[in-house]
């Protein structure tokens, strides 16, 4: 297949780097050449240029959008501040995709400007949430098809590590709340939180800033409830647990819960998925959990799940542009803007101290206003 697409690539070595590898996921897609980079730091730019084979390296990322003239923009850096500038600056120099690491946005704002802008010029958007791995798309239409009844209850964990509450909620639960919402099959309606610091009610004398440019944030515990449109509820929660990282990843995952068996499914990018055909998951002696195997996904070595996940959802980007409509199968700009007001609805409920409805009026971090309310 010759090249049909030009891609950049923007990252900050030092300020999030290339997060998830977002950076190499063209490697393998021979449709698509990756023409430039962008990095303010020289070291880190020189080997990302080696990384990705680009032809020419920048220091600036504007710069770069001006010079270059590409379809694809992938914007890498973990931290979220320079998310919503970069993911604009690449729709108003002429980007017709673009491929952003989570969360999408620090606020709400910031991804409604995003969005405005991409729809503006017609630039499709996808985001490196988890739901493009197979396990999940499998479950997903076993779900569809009614293998475990009517869908009834969600339930979402981060990995309950040091970074247990909020942090965790800010940094995991972006692939959580859209996953919920991609399985329920609708918007959130309202939501309703609570937020603790070592077991006392959060006040604002808890509140800092988080890491990864997530924002102002606080507690270590929280619970959160929500009823989607459709009349399907959903659970988060996180609180601190071990700190061992192998036990955590498994327990990051979802329960998709029906009136005739339950899915599991954890430990994403990797994938494990498990069945229990039965309403009741309290074992029995009769009906036992049933470990699910995509045999094609475990023949991958572990070490390269997320890069494959990754192509997956860069594939799904080029058709989403090919065919002129949204990112379905991955999640769009619209679905990472719908999990992270999920997210923000549990510090809006708690700073309200009661339900919160979407969409949500209050599209700034909570603490921000808490703050300036207070002050």
């Amino acid at each position: 297949m010759s090249t049909q697409y030009r891609a950049a690539i923007i990252g900050h070595t030092g300020q999030g780097n290339y997060g998830h590898g977002l950076e190499m996921v063209y490697g393998q897609m021979p449709e698509v050449e990756v023409v430039a980079v962008a990095d303010p730091d020289p070291e880190g730019l020189a080997a990302a240029g080696e990384r990705t084979g680009a032809a020419r390296g920048y220091a600036d990322y504007r710069e770069m959008l001006e010079k270059e003239d590409v379809e694809l923009v992938n914007v890498c850096p973990r931290v979220v501040t320079p998310h919503a500038e970069m993911a604009i600056a690449a729709a108003e120099a002429g980007a017709r995709g673009i491929f952003c690491e989570k969360p999408v946005a620090a606020s709400l704002a910031e991804a409604d400007a995003i969005l405005e802008t991409c729809e503006r010029y017609n630039v499709k958007v996808a985001v490196a949430h988890r739901r493009a791995n197979p396990y999940e798309q499998h479950a997903k239409r076993l779900v569809d098809a009614g293998e475990i009844g009517q869908l009834q209850v969600l339930r979402g964990r981060g990995k309950w590590d040091q970074r247990a509450g909020a942090e965790d909620l800010a940094v995991l639960g972006p692939h959580i709340m859209d996953s919920m919402r991609y399985f329920a099959g609708a918007d959130v309606a309202w939501a309703h939180a609570h937020i603790t610091q070592d077991g006392l009610e959060v006040t604002l004398d808890d509140v800092h800033e988080g890491s990864e440019g997530i924002g102002l944030i606080a507690g270590n515990s929280l619970a959160a409830y929500y009823v989607f449109a459709n009349g399907i509820t959903a659970h988060f929660e996180s609180r601190p647990g071990d700190t061992t990282a192998k036990v955590n990843s498994r327990w990051f995952g979802f329960e998709v819960h029906g009136t005739e068996g339950v899915i599991a499914l954890r430990n994403s990018p990797n994938g494990e998925m498990y069945m229990h055909r039965h309403g009741m998951f309290i074992p029995d002696g009769r009906v036992q959990w049933e470990r699910v195997l995509i045999e094609e996904w475990e023949a991958i070595p572990e070490a390269e799940r997320t890069h494959h996940s990754n192509v997956l959802i860069a594939r799904e980007l080029i058709q989403a542009i090919e065919e002129d409509r949204d990112v379905v199968e991955a999640s769009s700009g619209r679905d990472a803007r719908a999990a992270l007001e999920m997210i923000m609805a549990v510090h809006e409920s708690h700073r309200m101290q009661g339900r919160v409805r979407f969409p949500l009026v209050n599209r700034e971090n909570p603490y921000e206003v808490w703050r300036r309310e207070s002050a």
